[in-house]
């Protein structure tokens, strides 16, 4: 799954609802966010897929500056449109940078529930991606999450401890 550092995210719709846990009842909100990415992300996805759907530029006599001879720019085959990617991921860690830098203000959530990932291959190398984050928030939390409707934000979303959800049912 695709992993950012203090990337720019566009927080694009949330469905607030809620949630049994146990007995209790929580709220929970799915945020769906978009964001534009190096297509060399794709492989970190698949070895390969990006080399499947991107070519190296048909003229070769223009370099572009800073890139190796892998540099894949052209869309092989734009008609695939967006392309979904199975799977969802559990203890996601996500990070909304809202703060002074120092982390204060900040929304932080270590047990996000990340898939429903959409991309679509754009000319240049750039691959636009969508995605649904399932979080539990506080209603302070919730309430800060509403103002970020449609509005870009640095993210991080860090798959260090995430987990496979598809392949643990399957294990069952």
């Amino acid at each position: 799954m695709i992993a950012l550092q203090k990337h720019p995210v566009k927080i694009l719709h949330l469905n607030v609802r809620s949630e049994l846990h146990g007995d209790e009842e929580k709220t929970a909100v799915d945020i769906k966010i978009g964001f534009d990415v190096p297509n060399h992300y794709l492989d970190s996805l698949g070895d390969g897929l990006r080399a499947a759907l991107y070519a190296a530029p048909e003229d070769r006599n223009m370099p572009v500056p800073g890139t190796d001879q892998d540099h894949l720019t052209h869309v092989r085959y734009p008609q695939l449109g967006t392309q979904k990617w199975a799977g969802e991921f559990a203890s996601v860690g996500l990070h909304l940078h809202l703060g002074n830098g120092r982390g204060k203000g900040d929304l932080v959530f270590s047990e996000t529930k990340f898939g429903k990932l959409t991309f679509a291959a754009k000319e240049g190398g750039t691959c636009a991606c969508v995605a649904r984050a399932q979080v539990l928030p506080t209603p302070d939390e919730t309430a800060k999450l509403v103002g970020l409707l449609k509005h870009e934000v640095p993210a991080t979303v860090d798959m260090t401890n995430a987990v496979n959800t598809d392949e643990e049912e399957g294990d069952e």
